[in-house]
């Protein structure tokens, strides 16, 4: 999933929790209580998002970088394979 499938997602899913928690007073236990769980999924779906691309970038510094994220790196504009094995640019 991309950062930007994540992001709609979460934004998703906050949307209908954000829709029930309104059948609530603003000050209620339950909609105090969806308007958290809506916080805790969007804090851990990112952290899920974040977790794979740091096991990206673990696996780039081992010279191992999926063609995928090359692919992406190049929708960039940044060439992966202008990279030496010691993550120096080569001339």
């Amino acid at each position: 999933m991309s950062t930007n499938d994540t992001d709609e997602e979460i934004r998703r899913v906050c949307s209908i929790l954000e829709s029930i928690a309104n059948n609530y007073p603003p000050e209620s236990d339950e909609h105090l209580a969806i308007r958290d769980a809506a916080c805790a999924y969007s804090v851990v779906q990112q952290h899920k998002a974040v977790k794979k691309v740091y096991q990206q970038l673990i696996l780039a510094c081992r010279g191992q970088l999926p063609e995928e994220t090359k692919a992406r790196l190049r929708q960039h504009g940044i060439e992966p394979d202008d990279f030496d094995d010691e993550d120096n640019p080569k001339p």
